[in-house]
């Protein structure tokens, strides 16, 4: 029985080491290359299946022929749940990069970005391919022309509107451009191997000292955990169906976080000063808006780096049907 169970262990290891492997791929394509049609192309090829980041480190020109790009972005916004946009620090992204900063479904940029205002060509361009809020003081106005202002607004600026979250300062480490050694994505690969390898051991050595099969239960030390990790790209989960109305209540220790950006069904929310991906777990109540408090729980898979998101527990406690 030891063994079996040692074996299953060694198994779920194996696969969420292959997992990582395939949430680092979904990462933009660094060889992509020419206008701003046929970056766009080439990053979102592979949209519909998963998510995609793009980094934007320099500017990006708004090129090539229109009708192309009216036909990208109606692909793009197709499946915008899954483009993630992110604005680095001391990054101008001219107008092709608030371009793809509107096209996106999930957007952070760092306070000491540049972000680069539109004319007004371009936002009439945006609005009529669908990717403007109907609502006065939409992001496409925000980042329009505005007579006797700056050419563009500061990631400060645009921080906390229309879904927009900051990036944390800790992400970035001046390292030089062409270093021989291994980059971010071979860290995080290693980080994350050396992680599994050491709950394997643990969890092998508490098999061995019981006799008998004993259920892990979550403790308190979970959340804790979980605010120390740093955060990774999860594929979007398809909504659930619309059916009878339930509370759903989380299943084990929950921490308090701040909603940062609008959960439908996933986004961001704060703990601890860092930016986690969250999913909103009560399907027989409305996601809250950015600032809200909520609970959060690690997902059922914790190596998703998910967490679920709930009412706060006065509310779950208060809620009758």
């Amino acid at each position: 029985m030891r063994r079996f169970l040692c074996l299953v262990l060694l198994l779920c290891w194996l696969g969420a080491s292959m997992s990582a492997m395939s949430a680092i791929s979904a990462s933009a394509d660094d060889s992509c290359d020419g206008t701003f049609t046929q970056l766009l192309d080439c990053w979102t090829r592979g949209l519909k299946g998963h998510t995609v980041a793009v980094d934007l480190d320099r500017k990006l020109a708004f090129n090539g022929d229109p009708a192309d790009r009216a036909a990208v972005a109606a692909t793009v916004l197709r499946n915008r749940h899954n483009l993630e946009v992110r604005v680095l620090a001391g990054t101008t992204t001219d107008q092709g990069g608030t371009a793809l900063l509107v096209l996106a479904g999930h957007r952070l940029v760092h306070p000491g970005a540049h972000v680069t205002r539109l004319t007004q060509d371009q936002v009439t361009e945006l609005r009529n391919a669908g990717a403007c809020s109907p609502r006065p003081g939409d992001l496409c106005a925000v980042v329009g022309p505005k007579s006797g202002a700056p050419d563009y607004l500061s990631g400060r600026d645009l921080i906390g509107f229309e879904g927009i979250a900051a990036l944390p300062r800790t992400e970035y480490s001046l390292a030089a451009r062409g270093d021989p050694g291994p980059g971010l994505k071979d860290w995080l690969l290693i980080g994350m191997s050396a992680l599994l390898a050491l709950l394997l051991a643990g969890l092998v050595l508490a098999v061995r000292r019981s006799s008998a099969p004993q259920t892990v239960l979550a403790t308190p030390g979970t959340a804790r955990r979980a605010a120390d990790e740093p955060t990774v790209r999860v594929r979007a989960a398809a909504a659930r169906p619309h059916g009878r109305r339930t509370t759903a209540r989380p299943t084990g220790p929950t921490s308090s976080a701040v909603v940062r950006t609008e959960l439908h069904p996933q986004g961001y929310v704060e703990l601890g000063r860092v930016l986690y991906r969250a999913r909103w777990a009560d399907p027989g109540r409305p996601p809250p808006g950015p600032g809200s408090r909520v609970d959060v729980t690690e997902a059922p898979d914790p190596d998703s780096g998910l967490l679920h998101a709930f009412p706060p527990a006065p509310a779950r406690g208060n809620h009758t049907h």
